[in-house]
């Protein structure tokens, strides 16, 4: 049956010489992987670059329930990922959030409060000019909606077994991620992370940390 919804985009890759699959975290249906064929073409209705991390499109798809791939047939870029992919900056943020988000939340779980949380987010990004503290205020929000924010942040399993050094910074995190020195950020990303990885062991690597260094000299 097709459908009309609104989609974000998490991840693309090439599946065939003339086709992709593409990630997305739909309004309607949760994370659903989609059939994209002929992205490359002039004549193509889903252009390759309307699917990069983070955009937010309006979609066209047939969804039957019980198929591992769905069929995109069409997408239509949102005007405000415009806005995203004219700051390297704010690429690099997205690439990282488009990976935290993958390995994070479930196929065809639908939420629509954290759909809008991520869609406010990336309109904030939009309209912020001091970034540097942006993905550990998302991190943090973001962990309440999949469900392992440190609201007992002193009987918490992972926090407890940190140096005292670490606790405080880990607090200073909680209360105001914005007041952060250079240094205190790059240590709050890797406690948040190690974090991340103790209750979803998927996880794994992220590679697109690396990216961030960058931003986080600034």
């Amino acid at each position: 049956m097709q459908h009309s919804t609104q989609g974000i985009v998490l991840t693309t890759t090439r599946y065939k010489d003339n086709a992709y699959i593409a990630n997305i975290f739909t309004k309607d249906f949760g994370k659903v992987s989609y059939a994209v064929y002929n992205p490359q073409s002039k004549r193509a209705k889903i252009k390759l670059q309307h699917l990069q991390p983070m955009s937010i499109v309006d979609i066209e798809v047939t969804h039957r329930e019980n198929k591992d791939i769905q069929q995109l047939s069409e997408a239509k870029l949102h005007p405000l990922s415009y806005q995203l992919y004219d700051h390297p900056g704010k690429i690099s943020i997205c690439f990282f959030l488009a990976e935290i988000i993958q390995r994070s939340i479930e196929t065809t779980n639908v939420d629509v409060d954290l759909y809008q949380f991520i869609t406010h987010s990336l309109e904030t990004l939009v309209q912020s000019k001091e970034i540097q503290a942006f993905p550990l205020a998302f991190l943090l929000d973001f962990s309440k909606y999949i469900g392992i924010y440190p609201y007992d942040e002193v009987e918490n399993e992972v926090i407890k077994l940190l140096s005292n050094e670490d606790k405080e910074l880990f607090s200073k995190l909680l209360q105001q991620p914005q007041g952060l020195t250079l240094g205190e950020r790059r240590r709050s990303m890797q406690l948040i992370i190690d974090y991340y990885k103790h209750y979803l062991p998927g996880m794994g690597e992220i590679k697109s940390l690396s990216v961030l260094t960058e931003l986080f000299s600034a």
